[in-house]
């Protein structure tokens, strides 16, 4: 599946750009994300994502990689986890470009998710309207952060 987003915000890249390094401070924006670890800086990470999908509530411990990072406009990361009660593996390839954009920044998401197991019987409606509200969320938390809200 393969989902694309982006938003305007009023920051300038530079600014946001920081925050998007500024790992803990981020993830606090991406709903059900928590146990955010760094292992090294800009490199691995882990993560627990919680999200109920449908009938579904998943928890996936994920590690994460930083796989390229041009700055300061793009970074790519690779995020994979297993949920131990459903059997749903996750692979999730992030490429996040930020551009200025008037007075502010623009904030891309490409995101290309591999579900696999009992998740993805859900097929791929429920599972957009998921990440459409997820990334509405997100939308609010990060511009709420950058004072724009």
């Amino acid at each position: 599946m393969e989902f694309k987003m982006s938003m305007v915000v009023p920051a300038t890249p530079a600014e946001l750009w920081s925050t998007l390094l500024d790992v803990p401070r981020i993830s606090s924006c991406i709903p059900g994300c928590d146990n955010v670890e760094e292992i090294e800086r800009l490199a691995t990470y882990k993560a627990t994502v919680k999200q109920k999908i449908g009938p579904f509530k998943i928890e996936v411990p994920a590690d994460i990689v930083v796989e390229s990072i041009t700055e300061p406009s793009h970074v790519r990361t690779r995020a994979t986890g297993r949920d131990k009660f459903t059997g749903t593996r996750l692979a999730v390839v992030l490429d996040v470009t930020v551009t200025p954009q008037d007075a502010g920044s623009t904030f891309a998401v490409e995101a290309k998710v591999d579900v696999q197991g009992r998740l993805a019987s859900m097929g791929f409606g429920v599972i957009k309207r998921r990440v459409d509200q997820n990334f509405e969320e997100f939308e609010k938390k990060l511009k709420d952060m950058l004072g724009a809200a």
